[in-house]
């Protein structure tokens, strides 16, 4: 069996959903968690000064999403046919956009820099939540799975969890006219290989 080690911070953040993989999937990994204040010794040790990192077998991957991408694909949680590889590829590209938007009110939100984190929330989370959700919504209705394609669980299904977590914790108000992302968030925290891991987890 392959040894992954995966050096992120001890958040969730962009390495939360690279846990969720390896976890579901049984596989063998150390969660190397480092703390902010570690950051600048061990930044340049790093291949490209950023993580998460993922190290096996001599071998390294950074990015997230091509962290996500090569394990699902290891894993069958990549989609079940072209087609719904690259319907999973897209969701995952979108939520990129979504986020990418959202980045200014969350580092003010999260103490990173200074700013006036209501204005930030109305100009920059809201307008994209109202363009994003409700095509998430969309997705897990025509799936038909409970998740976002028909085929059941992906990859894109940790990375989108985790974002709308996110939102859930920190600006609540902009979740609750989406029941259905609600519910798909609880249906996350029940998948029987995670249930306990969600449970114990902080958030």
């Amino acid at each position: 069996m392959v040894h992954y080690k995966l050096t992120y911070f001890d958040t969730r953040g962009l390495g939360e959903a690279i846990r969720l993989i390896l976890r579901y999937t049984k596989s063998d990994f150390e969660d190397n968690r480092i703390t902010f204040e570690q950051w600048p010794k061990i930044k340049p040790t790093t291949p490209a000064g950023k993580v998460p990192v993922l190290e096996f077998g001599g071998n390294y991957l950074i990015e997230s999403a091509a962290i996500c991408r090569y394990l699902a694909r290891k894993h069958g949680l990549a989609g079940k046919s072209d087609l719904e590889e690259a319907k999973v590829d897209a969701i995952v590209d979108q939520n990129k956009d979504f986020f990418a938007q959202a980045v200014p009110w969350l580092i003010v939100k999260f103490g990173i820099e200074k700013g006036d984190e209501a204005e930030l929330k109305k100009t920059k989370l809201i307008p994209n939540a109202e363009i994003y959700l409700p095509i998430y919504q969309k997705y897990l209705k025509e799936s038909g799975s409970g998740f976002l394609v028909k085929s059941g669980l992906t990859f894109a299904d940790f990375i989108i969890s985790e974002f709308l977590l996110t939102i859930k914790l920190f600006a609540s108000d902009v979740l609750e006219k989406y029941p259905d992302l609600l519910q798909y968030l609880e249906r996350m925290k029940q998948i029987p290989e995670l249930k306990e891991y969600y449970a114990s987890r902080k958030e």
